[in-house]
């Protein structure tokens, strides 16, 4: 993950009127996501086809379905006390049997050749055959392969709890934005995300899902074909143990005339800060420094909370800021100021959890392996449901729709090609 971002301020800001409300920098590293694309951070992969949501719809059908028998049993009954109306059904049963039987005879017109005649205009005929010829050299190939793969990940991908809230977290970020933009949610996809053809909520909703059901079947089957040997090479990387701190941020003026001495004041007062700290007894510490945070950190997204950071790993912080704090004690602070490339760093590490053994968290290594494969290359993508959906046995009959499929890969390929040659 890149290493120029901040943490999102979610504490709120200092109601001191002397502290700047501006955004600052947490040596947290940014964690970037597609929205838009619905292409990131797939869930664990489980076996099972998605089934879940259709049982829930038939069991709805099931219930429902029984209360109208329920009824029509009442009726019978009803009807059945009065033998006029019992012949007044059996007419009417008759009646509707025979509407029936004269609709299913009914035939869609047919050329001489069989081709269904769909349509005619002043003498000209347009049979089924025609509008399928017209319509997959459009996006023929694109729809075809949107039906596969949505096969595919409905065999691999079993929708849970967390899918749900994922999708539900998407659906409200672009209803949010819609609401902002001052238009409907149809309006805003149509507009501004260019998703036409999306006309309600939950509409959106499906479509986010199978977006993301793919992505997590993809992400998954990078996963299980990884080498143990690149996995645990991901994992020696990537993991490590897990840290709580707390810290004060003094930033070098960026816009200050001479970046020299800006530096050098941002690093005498960080120095001063420290002093105060060495002057503080061991059981007023965690206040002190908090109180110091509060009134002096630029870190806006911790100093309100006395500069806390939680429960982060080596792969979510700046390598220098995670050199310092691992190497603290619990309760102990660095004895000087700490420089990144937001400024100057006072760390009080409050405590430490140790990494998980790879045998334990396996899983998710291999989750995380293929999310940063996906995000290092753009057509990685596209490639590995190629791969995927050999291991399904596809075979394309048409040929339009074959050279179609056949020449996306290839430019994708290609692509690849060529940033591995640069």
């Amino acid at each position: 993950m890149p290493k120029n971002t901040t943490k999102k301020d979610t504490k709120g800001t200092k109601s001191t009127a002397s502290k700047k409300v501006e955004t600052k920098k947490t040596p947290v590293k940014k964690v970037e996501t597609k929205k838009a694309e619905v292409k990131k951070a797939p869930a664990k992969k489980v076996e099972a086809k998605v089934t879940e949501k259709k049982v829930e719809v038939k069991e709805v059908v099931k219930t429902k379905k029984g209360k109208k028998e329920s009824k029509v049993k009442v009726l019978i009954a009803k009807l059945m006390d009065n033998t006029p109306f019992v012949v007044a059904a059996c007419v009417v049963v008759l009646l509707l049997a025979a509407l029936i039987l004269v609709l299913c005879l009914k035939r869609v017109p047919k050329t001489s050749n069989g081709d269904e005649i769909l349509a005619t205009v002043n003498g000209k005929t347009i049979t089924a055959n025609e509008l399928y010829e017209a319509l997959k050299e459009k996006n023929g190939t694109e729809e075809l392969v949107s039906i596969i793969d949505s096969y595919i990940a409905d065999k691999e991908v079993e929708i849970t709890d967390e899918h749900k809230e994922y999708v539900k977290e998407v659906v409200d970020y672009y209803k949010e934005y819609a609401e902002y933009y001052g238009v409907d949610l149809a309006t805003f996809l149509a507009n501004y995300v260019g998703l036409t053809g999306i006309t309600t909520e939950d509409e959106f909703s499906e479509y986010v899902l199978e977006d993301y059901k793919k992505t997590v079947a993809i992400t998954n089957y990078i996963g299980e074909k990884a080498s143990e040997e690149d996995l645990k090479e991901y994992y020696k990387e990537n993991y490590s143990d897990k840290l709580t701190v707390k810290h004060i941020l003094i930033e070098v003026d960026s816009e200050a005339e001479d970046k020299e001495k800006a530096d050098e004041e941002a690093y005498e007062k960080a120095k001063d800060l420290i002093e105060e700290l060495n002057d503080t007894s061991s059981k007023k510490l965690d206040s002190k420094f908090e109180e110091l945070a509060e009134d002096n950190s630029d870190d806006t997204a911790t100093y309100s909370n006395g500069g806390l950071i939680e429960d982060f790993s080596k792969k979510d912080v700046l390598e220098e800021f995670w050199d310092a704090a691992y190497e603290l004690e619990d309760g102990e602070y660095t004895s000087k100021p700490v420089k990144t490339s937001y400024g100057y760093h006072i760390i009080l590490k409050v405590s430490s959890t140790p990494v998980e053994e790879y045998k334990d968290v396996k899983d998710d290594v291999k989750t995380a392996y293929a999310e940063s494969l996906l995000n290092e290359d753009s057509t990685l993508f596209a490639a590995k449901w190629d791969e995927l959906r050999k291991e399904y046995k596809l075979s394309i009959k048409d040929d339009i729709i074959k050279k179609a499929y056949k020449k996306t890969v290839e430019e994708a390929t290609k692509v690849e090609e060529t940033k591995t040659e640069e």
